[in-house]
């Protein structure tokens, strides 16, 4: 049996998806370097990555609200006086 050789990735995640992630791997008896293998050769075998990496119908949804809110004018409420004011105007 020949040993190969180890290359050490160091990627940097969100610390909540990761320990997410890791609780699901747990589950099934694998860690995050059993996957990342998995991955790895799956790309090499395919070419491409195993899955689609597109927006969700509600991630696109979610964008479309963020973008057309940019154009919305705010207004500083920050103390009951301007709140009152806001409150009392019907435009």
């Amino acid at each position: 049996m020949t040993t190969s050789k180890k290359k050490r990735l160091q990627v940097y995640i969100d610390k909540e998806l990761a320990d997410d992630a890791e609780s699901v791997l747990h589950q099934l008896g694998l860690n995050p370097s059993d996957v990342i293998n998995a991955l790895y050769h799956k790309i090499v075998m395919t070419g491409s990555l195993p899955f689609d990496l597109k927006l969700s119908p509600r991630e696109k949804a979610d964008l479309a609200l963020i973008q057309a809110s940019k154009s919305v004018p705010n207004d500083d409420i920050s103390d009951p006086k301007k709140l009152e004011k806001w409150l009392s105007d019907e435009n």
